[in-house]
């Protein structure tokens, strides 16, 4: 399964704040059931279909959905969602699919 996770910071642009949030997504590697995590910056384009208005990306591969529910109740999430996204960031927008 895929957890996809786009973020747009309260801070458009602000380089420090979408470097924490990428090394704070790094640490959920350590969370039983995640198989993945890949993270990074939005690439600039210029083709219409292409929605690049979000600032920092996150995909999130997990064994199953039961791997998906541990994830999002884990410390290592809970923390970094109330200590680092909620503080940073003013939207959010979530896609999951298998």
């Amino acid at each position: 399964m895929e957890h996809v996770v786009l973020c747009w910071l309260k801070e458009p642009g602000n380089v420090s704040h979408r470097r924490q949030i990428i090394e704070t997504s790094r640490s959920f590697r350590q969370i039983p059931g995640v198989l993945s995590v890949r993270v990074g910056e939005s690439i600039p384009s210029d083709r219409p279909i292409v929605d690049d208005s979000f600032d920092v990306g996150i995909i999130i591969t997990v064994r199953d959905a039961a791997a998906l529910q541990a994830y999002l109740d884990h410390p290592i999430h809970v923390e970094a969602k109330r200590d680092v996204l909620q503080p940073l960031v003013k939207k959010i927008v979530v896609y999951d699919f298998q």
